[in-house]
Order: C-alpha cells, then structure tokens, then sequence
C-alpha cells in the first residue's frame, strides 16, 4: 500500500466509527482524531468524545482531540451571525468543511506522518481521465455531497469516504457486528452549535443581537401593509408570523436589513428565474465564460433541478432556471452536478 497511515475523523457517531473500520480492514495504520469546536454542541460534545475514545480504544488505534474552538468561533460562528445581520440564510456546516475541517486535519495528518485523511461523510470518490471526482453517495436519503462543494478540488486525492457506497442500515449492522455501542446512536441534527436549534435565541444569547427591532412590512411595490418585530425573526420563504387580513396566505419574499424592512407577498412571488452566485468552488476545470448544463441543489434537502451554469470572473456565476425555482434564498449554496458528479458551486447572493 503507498500510503499506510491514515488520519480517521471522529465525530463521536456510527458514520465514522463505521469508516473507521473499513479504512483498518483496508490495511491502513490509523490515528482517531477529533475536532473540538464549540463548548456546547450537537457534534464532538463531551459525550461525543468519550464515544470516539471507546471506539478507538475497542480498534486499538492511538486517538487525540484537538482545540479548535478558536478557529471555530471566527471562521463559522461569527460568519453565521453577520450573514443574518446582512438578511441572508446562512449555511454553517458547508463553511466549516470549507474553511476549517479538511484542511486543518490534513496539516494534522502530516505532522503525524498520514497523507490520507478519511471521514464518515456520504459521498464517493472515483478516478476519472481529468483526476480525481467527487460523486454523490450511493445512499440518497443522507448523501453529503451538497457540504463538501467548496473543498479545494487538490485535496481530492487525500481523502477517503469508506461509507459512501453503503446505506445506514448496512452502517449500522456493521457496527453492531463489531459490538460498538454507537450503533443505535441517534444522528445528530440541525446546526450543531444551535443545540435547541433556536437560531433566533442563539443571535441573542450568544451574539447579543437587538431582535426587537421593530420596522415595515411592505409588499412587493413597497406599499406599506404592516410592522414586523425585528428582520432577524425572519427567512425567505417564511409563512409564520406575518399577520393576518390579506385574504390570502404571505410569504418573505425578501430582507432588507438596511431599511429594515421584510418584504412580503404572495406564494406566486417566491419563484425566481436566475440566481447569481459569488465565491464559488470548482471541483473540474471550468472557466468564465463557459456554460454547462448542469442540476443544481438550491439547500441539502431540496431535489436536483435542471438548470444552465454560465462561468464568470472573479469566482463569480450565474444561474438560470428553465422552471422557475421555488424561494432561491440569499446566504445559502448552490451546488451543481452533472449526473453524480459534483461539479462544485458557489454562495447565492441574488436572484432575479
């Protein structure tokens, strides 16, 4: 084997004790490691860590926790914050895998030797003519590629998804085969530093947000049809909470923290044909001025929908719909595919 050793992340959970075991029955020489990120969390929480300590020591492999709240706390955490204070939605968990997972527990790797790092994530890797590619996992219901769009298309051949071609059945009977208790444990949910998943109650408690900010609400002529408490108790696509007496249902359209204003309207109002993106991430050559047909994922839960891909400078493109799409939303990644492969993506910030 050219590469022997091997860095396992551990978040504590059956995905990656499971990977975990593949990548040992592979042969490779592993080091557990685990990221501690914030003080109380959904993910790599005190519980978490003795859990991914129990399954290294039942593997006997070596296993460290590093501190990386630091890290954390500036790259994912205050960014969430000014991404609701600018009135986008934002998407903490592709941030992370961008600015801090991968990258970092490969610098860890080296140091201890191990070119290769692996994880518990739903995706495969395959070997193409052009080099390595990212592929959906084989799993539709927990496929994770949408998360992993902005990691850099050079760490590609370092990686390792050993569970990305199994369902969570077949994870967890694995697991119970090798007698590990985080075979019933439950997944965890939501943003993972929201742990009542009251992002609302987090602005405030934590980033000491003013929510009480009371301003217009306006249609989308700008014509005045009511007051809101506050641009921070709101989303795009949002039913609850606009009031009543219109006759029919409303809907955020759009924010505008500037003017502190929500502008709302009817369902009809949500869709939208175009959508430019900025600081995107390719995973295969392409360049401005190129346009691809391509499916795109608007949010992780959301189906693959056709559209066209035109490449613009400065990490910049654009989106065009043949159907319009249903409340295209500011802050939040739009990830392109050609069939199973990801191509990559980039963070919506207007749309049309």
């Amino acid at each position: 084997m050219a590469d022997p050793k091997a860095l396992i992340a551990l978040s504590g959970g059956v995905d990656s004790a499971v990977a975990a075991i593949l990548m040992q029955e592979q042969g490779y020489e592993l080091t557990g490691v685990t990221m501690r990120l914030w003080p109380k969390s959904r993910c790599c929480d005190e519980k978490d860590i003795e859990d991914a300590a129990d399954v290294c020591a039942r593997l006997d492999i070596p296993y460290t926790v590093l501190d990386y709240r630091e890290a954390f706390r500036r790259q994912v955490v205050d960014v969430f914050v000014a991404e609701y204070q600018a009135g986008r939605t934002p998407n903490p968990c592709a941030r992370c895998n961008q600015f801090l997972k991968f990258d970092a527990l490969l610098m860890e790797g080296e140091k201890l030797g191990a070119s290769l790092l692996a994880t518990g994530h739903y995706a495969r890797l395959a070997e193409t003519p052009s080099g390595a590619a990212l592929l959906r996992g084989r799993d539709d219901a927990k496929d994770q590629s949408y998360f992993l769009f902005a990691i850099g298309a050079t760490l590609l051949p370092r990686l390792r998804f050993p569970v990305g071609g199994m369902n969570k059945d077949e994870v967890r009977a694995m697991a119970r085969k090798h007698g590990l208790p985080v075979a019933a444990k439950q997944d965890s949910q939501d943003i993972c530093f929201v742990p009542d998943g009251d992002y609302r109650r987090f602005l405030e408690d934590y980033a000491g947000l003013d929510m009480a900010q009371e301003g217009e609400m306006v249609d989308s002529r700008g014509q005045l049809i009511g007051h809101h408490p506050g641009t921070l108790h709101f989303t795009v696509g949002q039913r609850r909470g606009l009031g009543g007496g219109s006759g029919q249902p409303r809907y955020v359209l759009a924010l505008d923290p500037v003017q502190n204003r929500v502008i709302v309207g009817a369902e009809d109002e949500l869709y939208r044909r175009a959508a430019s993106l900025d600081a995107c991430n390719w995973l295969t050559d392409l360049s401005p001025g190129e346009s691809h047909a391509v499916t795109v994922k608007l949010r992780y839960r959301s189906r693959a929908e056709p559209a066209i891909l035109h490449l613009l400078p400065d990490a910049r493109a654009e989106l065009r719909f043949p159907e319009p799409q249903r409340a295209v939303t500011p802050g939040q990644a739009a990830v392109c595919y050609q069939g199973e492969r990801l191509l990559g993506g980039g963070w919506i910030r207007n749309t049309e």
